[in-house]
């Protein structure tokens, strides 16, 4: 058997607290170089060089995803005049954070300055029920959802110690009826999701035809920063629809999915 002495257990010892404390202070000072370029690329903004924040931002996005680096970088593009890209952040930002007040209130301006208008024909119900959908996430469902169905398995676990009694009945049937609900509300957001990929118009005038090539009739121009519903896919085109109920193939160069 090969037993380590006394000064050998102790050398190892700080061999490995040395090892430790190394990655916790790489590990620090990695965290304070990140923290110091993202304020790097504030004072960019602030300078008015919105090209090259834009460029510092994305390569944050590429690291770790937030909502507000996406509305600092759709404020970069809106102020680079890019309003397209700038719509098409506004949008992923809103995706992680929907209930994001500054994202919502820029992303409804930047709205108002698109040429092209297109009528909204979707029935109210419809409208109202994916305006509804759009301001939770499919993760904030799931998670009211399963909470109230574990207290409503907690409440009818103890109706059959204690017996059912009106009072507790009438709290199993309300958890029952709201965990119920939820459910669909999740299943509705997971199907709204799942039912087309959203797309935003990045180049400047997009042009949408009745087939997938260049050869095909023009059917109607898209203006730079609509929103558009992704329905089918071919090599290089998009089958589009908008909510007039327009359809029609664009060149997946001309779009870009949220």
């Amino acid at each position: 058997m090969n037993v380590m002495n006394h000064p050998q257990r102790k050398s190892a010892r700080l061999t490995i607290l040395t090892a430790c404390f190394g990655i916790m202070l790489f590990a620090a000072s990695a965290r304070a170089g990140g923290l110091d370029d993202f304020q790097n690329a504030n004072q960019l903004y602030r300078e008015e060089h919105y090209q090259d924040a834009a460029r510092s931002y994305e390569s944050f996005l590429k690291e770790r995803p937030s909502a507000e680096l996406y509305y600092n970088l759709a404020n970069a593009y809106f102020k680079d005049r890019k309003l397209g890209l700038a719509i098409l952040q506004y949008e992923r930002a809103l995706r992680l954070a929907p209930r994001d007040r500054d994202s919502r209130a820029n992303l409804t301006y930047a709205n108002r300055l698109i040429e092209y208008e297109v009528k909204d024909k979707r029935p109210w119900y419809l409208k109202v029920l994916q305006d509804g959908l759009a301001k939770v996430t499919l993760k904030e469902c799931l998670v009211a959802a399963l909470s109230f169905y574990l207290v409503f398995l907690v409440v009818s676990c103890l109706s059959l110690v204690v017996g059912t009694r009106w009072r507790l009945a009438s709290v199993w049937l309300s958890l029952l009826t709201l965990s119920v609900f939820l459910a669909a509300v999740s299943f509705l957001k997971f199907t709204n999701s799942g039912a087309g990929a959203q797309a935003v118009v990045t180049s400047h005038k997009a042009e949408v035809r009745y087939g997938p090539s260049k050869s095909d009739r023009l059917a109607f121009r898209l203006s730079e920063g609509l929103k558009v519903t992704v329905r089918d896919k071919k090599p290089d085109w998009f089958r589009i629809s908008l909510l007039d109920g327009q359809s029609g193939w664009v060149a997946e160069s001309e779009v870009t999915i949220i």
